[in-house]
């Protein structure tokens, strides 16, 4: 909910009313009161498309002047054309960016071993929202750098210089490399030895990206390819039976401690990913089910409501019959409400 929260952040300043694209996302607005909620990967998309349609703006009102819808696919075009390694597509894309705006400055410099994008200038929201632009502008370039080449890049760092908002912990399943706040600039290091990598397509396969999924360059890439996907998608099959790190890591065909090593590279532990899971299917269970919570519990996986109980408000800082309850009066009120 940090990200939703962020994302509206050009409404506010610009006073528009946050409801109505809430709605069409099928974001109950209750939630946004709630530090830790969560929404789905599909609720979050359908935000930011209707925000960037209907104000025709890419940066959702976070800059003085709106960067109007088409501006990321021009970049990524102009960038791409005829260029023959990854050097050359991240160099004119810094280039071609100082075409669109001179509210966000992006400067892309080789140190040592580490090619680093940094991101400079002051947006309206810059002082609310610090970390909004570097997040979009990072996960977008990362997206489609990795795309590019056909691998997933790991990161040699990702700074911002804003403070660790509240929700700074999620900063590791965007961005697979170290992650630090408070910094001096705001930064985006890759490894140097990406840059003489090949680039496997040209302007019709970007063309075909784009249709395939307008967001493309706001989510992750190749999700489903990430070991930390293959363990959701096992242990969410197996729900609501328990499944240890020994008998997922048997299922791909690794040992505990290389499945453990994986995840670490990938910014995540099983705990976590388990937890997550849980998470995500009693809260999809509290908002599109009448379930007692007592079912919804032990179809997560819990032996008894009481524990279930405490972790639910660990996740999301209320306990599930109060986050129910907002969910319900929200439905009762309707978009209007």
């Amino acid at each position: 909910m940090g990200f939703v929260r962020e994302t509206l952040g050009g409404l506010t300043l610009s006073r528009h009313d946050p409801q109505p694209f809430l709605a069409r996302a099928n974001i109950h607005q209750e939630l946004i009161k709630l530090p830790l909620a969560r929404v789905s990967g599909t609720q979050y998309q359908s935000l930011v498309l209707a925000l960037m349609d209907d104000l025709d703006d890419e940066m959702m009102g976070h800059l003085n002047r709106p960067m109007r819808r088409g501006a990321f696919v021009f970049l990524a075009r102009a960038s791409l054309f005829g260029a023959i390694s990854l050097h050359v597509v991240l160099a004119r894309w810094v280039k071609a960016h100082r075409l669109l705006t001179d509210e966000v400055r992006l400067s892309f410099r080789k140190e040592g071993d580490v090619a680093w994008i940094t991101l400079a200038g002051a947006s309206r929201s810059g002082a609310a929202y610090p970390t909004f632009l570097p997040v979009v502008y990072f996960k977008s370039l990362h997206i489609l750098a990795s795309w590019l080449i056909g691998e997933r890049i790991t990161l040699t760092a990702v700074r911002f210089s804003g403070p660790q908002p509240i929700h700074g912990d999620e900063y590791a399943h965007l961005f697979p490399g170290d992650i630090a706040f408070s910094a001096p600039v705001s930064a985006m290091g890759i490894p140097a030895h990406y840059l003489d990598r090949a680039v496997n397509h040209d302007i019709d396969s970007l063309n075909q990206f784009f249709r395939a999924a307008p967001g493309n360059l706001l989510w992750q890439y190749r999700a489903t390819d990430l070991l930390s996907e293959k363990i959701r998608a096992i242990l969410k099959d197996a729900l609501p039976a328990h499944v240890d790190i020994v008998a997922a890591a048997r299922t791909v065909g690794f040992s505990p401690r290389t499945l453990h090593r994986r995840l670490i590279a990938e910014g995540t532990t099983f705990q976590e990913i388990k937890d997550g899971l849980r998470r995500d299917v009693a809260i999809d269970c509290l908002d599109h089910s009448r379930l007692p919570i007592e079912e919804i519990a032990e179809l997560v996986g819990f032996s008894d409501a009481a524990t279930f109980y405490r972790a639910f408000k660990t996740w999301t800082g209320v306990a599930p019959g109060v986050y129910r309850q907002r969910t319900l009066q929200t439905d009762r009120q309707g978009p209007g409400g």
